[in-house]
C-alpha cells in the first residue's frame, strides 16, 4: 500500500504545474556607487489628472499603455502574466501610479520588471514608482551618468538579455547607437511583437533635428528590424507600426542623408541647402511633416558636416 501511495504521489507531482519563477540574464548594478548623484527636477511629476491614459489588449497577454494626447502621446508594451507584469517605459511620473494601480486592479498582479528603451526622460520618467514597490528596472548603463530623476537600473547587459516571467519569454537586444546611444529593442516572440521606441516610426517623421542621433547606427538598426519575425511594432508614440513602415523610414533616412551630402559637396550654404531638399509624396503625408521637415534637414546637415572629410 505504501509503495502504491508513493507511486501515486510521484504521478501527481509529474502532472501538477510548478509555479514559474521570474529570472533574467542581466548583471546587477551596485546602487551605492550613485547614492549622491545630482538630479534634475522631474518635469513629469506635476499633477496631470486630465492626461489621457489607457491600457489596451494587443494579443493574448500582451497589452499597450499610452499616456498623453495627440502628438504628445507616449506608449509602451505591457506583458501580463500570472507571476507579474513587465512594463516598458513608464513615460511620466504623474501617470506611473495610475498604470501600476490599473494593472493591480484588472489583473491582480504586481509589476515585476520595468524596461527602459533608452535614456530620454520623456520615456523613462516614473520608473521610481515601480521600483519602490519591488520591480526590477532594466536599462543600458549609459543612462546612469545622466541626471534624469528616475530609478537607477537594477540590471544592465552588454548585447542580449532574456527575461522569463510567468512562463513567458522576453528578449532584449542592445543595438548600435542610433536615435541615442543607449537603445534597447524588446522582442516578444510569442506575439511577434517588437518594442522599437523612437528609432522606428509609424508613418511619422523622426523627431526634431535628430538631437543625439547616430546616422549609421540608425540604418543598421532598421536593417536589424527588417530581419525580425514580427508583425506589430510599438514605436513609443502614435499608433503601432509594421515592418513595411520601417522599410519606408529607412528609404527616407538614406535619401535625406544622400541629398544633404550631395548638396554640401556642391558647396551650398545652409540657406541654400534646406530649400533644395526634396520629399516624396508619401513622406509629405507623414505625421508631423510640416513641423519636422526643416528640423530633420538641419539635423542631417549637422551630421554630414561633422562626419565628412572634404578635400583636406
Amino acid at each position: 500500500m505504501r509503495a502504491i501511495l508513493s507511486i501515486s504521489l510521484l504521478a501527481l507531482a509529474a502532472i501538477t504545474p510548478v509555479a514559474a519563477i521570474a529570472s533574467d540574464s542581466g548583471s546587477p548594478v551596485d546602487h551605492s556607487r550613485f547614492e549622491d548623484r545630482p538630479l534634475l527636477a522631474d518635469f513629469t511629476a506635476g499633477d496631470c489628472p486630465n492626461n489621457p491614459r489607457s491600457l489596451e489588449q494587443i494579443n493574448g497577454n500582451l497589452y499597450r499603455h499610452t499616456t498623453g494626447a495627440g502628438l504628445a502621446v507616449h506608449s509602451g508594451f505591457v506583458l501580463i502574466t500570472q507571476e507579474g507584469a513587465l512594463v516598458i517605459d513608464p513615460a511620466m511620473t504623474c501617470t506611473a501610479g495610475w498604470l501600476r494601480d490599473e494593472i493591480k486592479k484588472r489583473f491582480n498582479v504586481p509589476v515585476k520588471y520595468v524596461v527602459y528603451t533608452h535614456a530620454h526622460a520623456d520615456h523613462i520618467s516614473g520608473g521610481q514608482i515601480f521600483q519602490s514597490d519591488g520591480a526590477v528596472v532594466v536599462a543600458n548603463e549609459p543612462i546612469v551618468g545622466e541626471k534624469i530623476p528616475t530609478a537607477l537600473p537594477d540590471r544592465v547587459f552588454d548585447t542580449d538579455m532574456t527575461i522569463t516571467l510567468g512562463g513567458e519569454t522576453v528578449q532584449l537586444h542592445r543595438v548600435a547607437p542610433s536615435h541615442s546611444d543607449s537603445m534597447i529593442m524588446v522582442l516578444f516572440p510569442a506575439y511577434k511583437a517588437l518594442q522599437c521606441t523612437d528609432v522606428c516610426e509609424s508613418k511619422s517623421m523622426p523627431y526634431n533635428d535628430f538631437l543625439d542621433f547616430y546616422y549609421p547606427g540608425w540604418i543598421e538598426t532598421l536593417d536589424w528590424v527588417a530581419q525580425q519575425d514580427v508583425e506589430i511594432i510599438d514605436v513609443g508614440h502614435y499608433s503601432p507600426a509594421t515592418k513595411a513602415d520601417e522599410a519606408a523610414l529607412r528609404t527616407y533616412m538614406v535619401d535625406l542623408h544622400q541629398q544633404v551630402l550631395d548638396l554640401v559637396r556642391a558647396g551650398q550654404s545652409w540657406d541654400q541647402l534646406y530649400r533644395n531638399v526634396k520629399f516624396n509624396d508619401e513622406v509629405k503625408h507623414w505625421i508631423g511633416f510640416d513641423a519636422m521637415k526643416t528640423l530633420n534637414i538641419m539635423g542631417m546637415y549637422r551630421w554630414v558636416s561633422n562626419h565628412r572629410r572634404g578635400e583636406w
